[in-house]
């Protein structure tokens, strides 16, 4: 997949930092490497020939349950943990959800039917923000989809694939490129550039409850 460089639309930037709260977008960074991190501490007891196995669907679960974590502190209301399945929550105009990337391999991410369905979502901010169609008036963006990706493309002093990058990205809604993509530790700073009013904090603070882990029907990433 092709990027667009995080400097070259401002009307962009503007648009995730006026729906997504600073402090929601760093608390999923946390939950990324903090599930990362239990996921590999658990897997480490494997023999080589289950650990990459192991590590893979241990930290599915455990980035899976700390990004619900996340999103539900923060109001966005994340759908029900289910196995494989994507958890989504919103922000404003966005749905939220997470996508791992082995190693920048930014290919075959089209194979989840749900991912492709999200990207769609982005039509019109690609025709309103990116496209800049002189032929048509653009629609107003009812809503739209952030990925929350996380780059794995280290190893631990296990051999596991380790976290190493947390991004911010708009997908394109063929989901062969990005309209947006910035590192989360880059994204900040702009809260404090663009002067952004009213910008809501929905944190709401609760208790964390284990869920009973189910088979889903989503790929494992």
């Amino acid at each position: 997949m092709s990027t667009v460089s995080a400097t070259e639309n401002k009307e962009l930037e503007k648009l995730i930092v006026e729906h997504v709260p600073r402090d929601a977008l760093m608390a999923c960074e946390d939950a990324y490497y903090s599930g990362d991190l239990k996921g590999r501490q658990h897997s480490a007891i494997f023999l080589s020939g289950h650990k990459p196995s192991a590590a893979g669907q241990n930290k599915h679960f455990f980035i899976n349950e700390s990004f619900h974590e996340a999103l539900q502190v923060h109001g966005a209301d994340p759908t029900p943990l289910r196995g494989t399945r994507l958890v989504l929550g919103r922000f404003g105009i966005f749905n939220i959800a997470r996508l791992n990337v082995p190693g920048h391999k930014w290919v075959n991410l089209r194979r989840s039917a749900t991912r492709k369905k999200l990207a769609e979502l982005n039509t019109h901010i690609e025709r309103k923000y990116v496209q800049g169609d002189l032929f048509a008036a653009p629609r107003d963006v009812a809503q739209g989809t952030i990925f929350i990706v996380g780059v794995m493309d280290g190893a631990d002093e296990n051999g596991i694939a380790q976290l190493t990058q947390v991004l911010v990205a708009l997908p394109a809604p063929n989901l062969k490129s990005w309209l947006y993509i910035s590192a989360i530790a880059d994204f900040l700073s702009l809260y404090d550039q663009l002067d952004v009013e009213g910008q809501p904090d929905n944190a709401v603070p609760t208790l964390k409850v284990q869920p009973k882990k189910q088979t889903g029907d989503d790929q494992r990433n």
